[in-house]
């Protein structure tokens, strides 16, 4: 015998619900898309992060619509609807504070076992109480088996709409606008309001409980904080990822999502890098240039120098506008040239201008954009380049095999678009990693005397750069995809690499990730 069905709703219940479910939607959305920067500057934003936050949300979905449909089936009401959305609004609130021993604790279970068991501890909960919610709408709202199809087909219609407006807020307003404390917090609120209203919509009367967490939710999450003294300078959320600029004895770190863009020498901020007085190497093969080209503008060290010491105009794009910001302001970045806030790919594309010298500097945190390391990004940056002009692209990848097939590939792609190509081991090697630089051209790169122009602060680390070459093995050559818009596995490549890199930095800066 079939369950009775519920008393019918009034239409301002039927109302609620359907804005309920509307409001659920969006949060689910935006917790998925916001709980990567819960985890990325510790673990990463690389495949492992994105991959752990979508799998958590769908199999705390199935488990929450299988549970609430049993739920519905056993006593629907609204009162119990109310208690889930408090619920909801429990675990969203709880995930930032429990974020630092979450990460912690599970770091060593290595990156891949560690986002994805930190992604289970801080959002399935609250994942698996909002979709719980789908089911007990429908059985609240339908009075008869020749409406069900239609019912149900409303309330996902509904959740759906929400998601959408919730992906776009999570990406032009929340996560550019609002820390991701305060992003939480606002979830957390807004569902304990829902929960508040609908205890009201079915006992007619004041529900104090919820309102008073939500009042100290408000002023939890929401009441202006003193700033303590730290040696981290900067600790933002760009549209690109959390930006950091921390300072350490002599040196100034810019970081983005963990992952160290640039440091800088104090007090007079010249460059660090070794890898970046390795990339020298092409202004000394080709001393008449005039202007040059830098595709990702970290911290803007190498653009300075260049300017200052080989009386270059260096123009340069950067994705981020933040990143700009933080340069001029914390790292002394004043350009001559040009700066082109835009995806290194378009510009190349279209640009009328040509250069010299073109620097690939690019990093989507560990990795490299995959986009920019095709043959036919290649070739684009090969048509933007002076006759004989050089192009130098910089990669961070474990040297040696295996796991050396990121830096392998970048060479196989650049030997199919230029007919000379030379690649250098261009800094100290750290747990198997180092910075590769490659530099291609048209005309020769092979100069003994270039190396004897290089000025004093660069010599030491040009010398060790030029006495590391790296001769691919053809056989290993012959192993790694030829890199195109079609078939560009970076993130696959890379997956060794950033399994390597990750703990590295866990356990040399853990507070500072975590901070």
């Amino acid at each position: 015998m079939l369950p009775s069905p519920p008393k019918a709703l009034t239409t301002v219940q039927n109302r609620y619900l359907m804005a309920s479910m509307f409001t659920t939607g969006a949060i689910v959305l935006i917790l998925e898309i916001v709980g990567t920067r819960v985890i990325s500057p510790f673990y990463g934003s690389s495949i492992y992060c994105w991959s752990a936050l979508i799998t958590v949300t769908l199999v705390a979905l199935a488990a929450g619509y299988q549970w609430g449909g049993s739920v519905a089936d056993r006593g629907p009401s609204l009162t119990l609807f109310a208690r889930l959305l408090s619920l909801a609004a429990a675990c969203v609130a709880l995930a930032p504070v429990m974020r630092s021993p979450v990460l912690r604790v599970t770091t060593g279970l290595g990156v891949e076992l560690g986002t994805l068991a930190s992604a289970v501890i801080l959002f399935a909960p609250a994942l698996v109480f909002l979709s719980m919610l789908g089911p007990l709408a429908i059985r609240l709202t339908t009075l008869g088996l020749d409406t069900v199809g239609r019912r149900s087909g409303h309330v996902y219609a509904v959740s759906t709409l929400g998601s959408v407006l919730g992906a776009v807020l999570a990406g032009f307003v929340l996560i550019p606008h609002l820390s991701t404390l305060q992003v939480f917090y606002g979830m957390a609120i807004l569902l304990l309001l829902l929960s508040a209203l609908g205890s009201w919509l079915s006992q007619i009367k004041i529900p104090l409980p919820q309102l008073a967490v939500a009042a100290a939710a408000i002023l939890f999450g929401f009441w202006p904080r003193p700033i303590p003294k730290t040696n981290v300078l900067v600790n933002k959320e760009s549209s690109y990822g959390q930006i950091k600029v921390l300072e350490t004895g002599d040196k100034r770190y810019l970081l983005m999502n963990g992952t160290n863009q640039s440091f800088a020498l104090l007090p007079d901020l010249k460059n660090g890098s070794q890898y970046a007085h390795s990339l020298e190497l092409a202004p000394l093969l080709r001393p008449q240039s005039k202007n040059a080209l830098v595709i990702g503008l970290g911290a803007g060290l190498l653009s300075t120098e260049w300017e200052k010491s080989y009386g270059l105009v260096v123009d340069s794009i950067e994705i981020d506008p933040d990143i700009v910001a933080v340069a001029k302001k914390y790292f002394g970045y004043a350009p001559r040239g040009q700066v082109f806030i835009e995806d290194g790919r378009t510009f190349v594309e279209r640009a009328p201008k040509r250069y010299d010298i073109v620097v690939l500097d690019a990093f989507a945190n560990e990795e490299p954009p995959y986009h920019l390391f095709t043959r036919e990004a290649f070739t684009a940056i090969k048509a933007r380049l002076k006759p004989g002009g050089i192009f130098a692209v910089n990669i961070a990848s474990l040297v040696h095999s295996p796991g050396n097939e990121p830096w392998l590939a970048a060479y196989k792609t650049l030997q199919a678009v230029f007919p000379e190509v030379r690649a250098f081991i261009g800094d100290d090697i750290h747990e198997g990693i180092a910075n590769v630089v490659i530099f291609s051209s048209e005309g020769s790169l092979a100069d003994q005397k270039a190396a004897s122009a290089v000025r004093s602060a660069a010599a030491r680390d040009l010398k060790t750069m030029l006495a590391a070459p790296l001769l691919p093995d053809p056989e290993e050559l012959a192993q790694v995809p030829l890199m195109s818009d079609d078939h560009a596995p970076m993130e696959f490549l890379m997956a060794q690499t950033a399994r390597r890199w990750r703990p590295l930095l866990q356990r040399q800066i853990p507070d500072v990730l975590l901070y």
